[in-house]
């Protein structure tokens, strides 16, 4: 029964993407987006100046549990759940580009009254923080881009397989969940011995929940957006204090997309991990909440 259900997904969520194709580009997600009643699930800390932080891809709030605690001793903080992601609602509606997530982290922003807010992006999360540096930055008062997602590359080989017609799509579907998920964490971690086991149960939990393996599939889809490359030569035009952490290993997003970022965003600062992969404040959560508090306390 598990076999057939997970087989009748996958056919599904193929069709429906031939269906509903739309550019994943920043006049069709950003300019043209849609009014959608969609709220995003999110958990409140502390007290002071607003922190908004945005997780990487496959992730989800909980991957900023190790530096929760010693930033909201002085900061206001809304982690969230991005769409498809831990609690937030998962619609099988194609619409989960960077674009599409920024539209609605603005909307949380604009319905929460939140300004001046330090804004942080793991991987994927920075580059809706990214777009969202690019469509309101009045609201912005510190941008932090953690290995962030910022211009065209080749996706890891993780992903690629997941782009294979019919087989990768199925595979996933088959494949037990913590297995994925410790595959993914032996990939984007350095030392492997590091790997949480709390935020790998975590993770596997999350991709058993209802549509949550389609949503992922759906992002999949979307993760390097059609003009990156036309957008990226705006990044020249951000005037927010940036802050830029890189694991000095990753071999998700290589720390040269680090150096090229920091040359583009005038006035940035680079700070690069030694020994550390792509999620630092898991791998290395000590020296990340070093590094955060420096910036943002300055």
């Amino acid at each position: 029964m598990h076999f057939r259900s997970s087989l009748f997904l996958v056919l599904l969520l193929l069709l429906t993407g031939c269906s509903t194709k739309v550019a994943n580009t920043w006049k069709e997600r950003v300019v043209k987006a849609p009014d959608v009643n969609l709220s995003l699930h999110y958990e409140a800390y502390g007290k002071g100046k607003p922190v908004v932080l945005l997780h990487g891809f496959g992730a989800s709030s909980y991957s900023f549990s190790r530096i929760v605690p010693a930033l909201s001793k002085h900061f206001r903080l809304y982690v969230l759940d991005l769409k498809g992601f831990g609690k937030s609602p998962k619609p099988l509606d194609h619409r989960y580009s960077v674009y599409d997530q920024a539209v609605l982290v603005d909307r949380f922003l604009k319905t929460h009254h939140l300004k001046d807010v330090t804004l942080i992006g793991h991987s994927y999360g920075g580059g809706v923080a990214l777009s969202l540096a690019l469509m309101d930055p009045e609201r912005i008062a510190k941008l932090v881009l953690i290995d962030s997602a910022s211009y065209a590359q080749q996706l890891p080989k993780l992903i690629r397989w997941l782009h294979m017609p019919v087989l990768g799509p199925t595979l996933f579907y088959l494949v037990p969940a913590s297995v994925e998920v410790k595959e993914s964490y032996k990939y984007a971690f350095y030392d492997d011995t590091k790997i949480p086991e709390d935020i790998v149960r975590r993770y596997t939990k999350n991709l058993y929940m209802p549509h949550a393996r389609s949503a992922y599939l759906q992002t999949v889809e979307q993760l390097v957006p059609e003009d990156i490359e036309s957008m990226a030569q705006k990044y020249h035009s951000i005037r927010i204090p940036t802050l830029i952490i890189w694991g000095a290993n990753d071999i998700v997003i290589r720390k040269s997309k680090a150096y090229r970022l920091h040359k583009d965003i005038p006035g940035s600062k680079l700070v690069i991990i030694p020994r550390c992969g792509h999620i630092p404040h898991e791998e290395k959560p000590d020296e990340v909440i070093k590094i955060l508090e420096k910036f943002m306390l300055k």
